[in-house]
């Protein structure tokens, strides 16, 4: 079985920005919590999004200061409810920033910005 790179299941290309640009700074902590709510839903995550430089930002239609940006947040696929539901109910304790499209969920540690919150998009 292959290792990633960052942890056992995370390579650093997953989460480089999807333009091309080879921006690839990820927070090792925000993986190892991603390495932990994988372990514990036994869910393969899928990193649509991470890391995205400001004109990748833009094109995806990111908020000026986005937690992508510095590295600070992922955006998981997420194909059904029935996933969603396991894995929302393990990454609400391991995240205080947590938000939920129709075919992901976003998560982040941005302490600069709100706590203990959820969204929609």
């Amino acid at each position: 079985m292959n290792k990633g790179d960052l942890t056992n299941d995370f390579f650093r290309k997953e989460f480089a920005c999807k333009c091309g640009c080879g921006q690839d700074n990820i927070s090792v902590e925000l993986v190892e919590k991603l390495q932990r709510a994988r372990d514990a839903t036994g869910v393969p995550f899928v990193i649509q999004s991470g890391v995205r430089c400001k004109k990748h930002n833009a094109s995806e239609g990111g908020t000026k200061d986005s937690a992508h940006l510095s590295g600070l947040a992922a955006d998981i696929l997420c194909p059904n409810s029935h996933i969603r539901y396991r894995m929302i109910t393990v990454l609400i304790h391991l995240f205080s920033r947590i938000g939920i499209g129709a075919t992901f969920i976003h998560v982040d540690i941005d302490p600069t910005k709100p706590q203990e919150v959820i969204w929609l998009y």
